[in-house]
């Protein structure tokens, strides 16, 4: 296998990885947060929109943060090389988890305040709210979870 397939396959994994434990949180939490016993209110602080903020900066911040210590402890025992990569990103991993997750938090959460406002949704049934965050979750770690990947491999 060439180097570009071996940090291609790692990327994925390591994405499918971060999906899955990002899914399993976003589940979770919105049980202790909201249950599944009445309608999740849809505006106000502490509720379902509301709620994309931690939701989305958390993700952002843990689908960089981890795999890139990860990657990084890879690259300095040689598990990994380096690759050629320019990225926009930042070298600091602290920084680029801390970016990536404000902007997540920031645009994710005006999507859906967008989205819920447009449908004009004042309360969502829990077993539909509930199986929108956790497709969230996964969808966010599949979004930011590459390209901060490719940045901390990056030479």
């Amino acid at each position: 296998m060439t180097e570009v397939a071996v940090i291609d396959a790692y990327i994925r994994r390591e994405t499918r990885i971060s999906m899955a434990i990002n899914a399993m949180l976003s589940l979770l939490i919105f049980l202790a947060v909201f249950g599944i016993g009445r309608p999740v209110e849809s505006w106000g602080v502490g509720q379902w929109v509301f709620d994309f903020l931690p939701q989305s900066f958390m993700i952002a911040l843990m689908s960089v943060l981890i795999p890139g210590a990860l990657a990084r402890q890879k690259l300095k025992t040689g598990a990994l090389a380096p690759v050629p990569h320019c990225s926009v990103l930042p070298r600091n991993l602290l920084v680029r988890a801390l970016i990536l997750a404000g902007l997540s938090a920031s645009i994710g959460t005006a999507l859906m305040a967008g989205l819920v406002g447009l449908m004009g949704l004042e309360t969502i049934a829990p077993i539909p709210a509930l199986l929108f965050k956790v497709t969230y979750g996964a969808v966010l770690a599949l979004i930011v979870t590459p390209p901060a990947l490719r940045a901390a491999l990056a030479a």
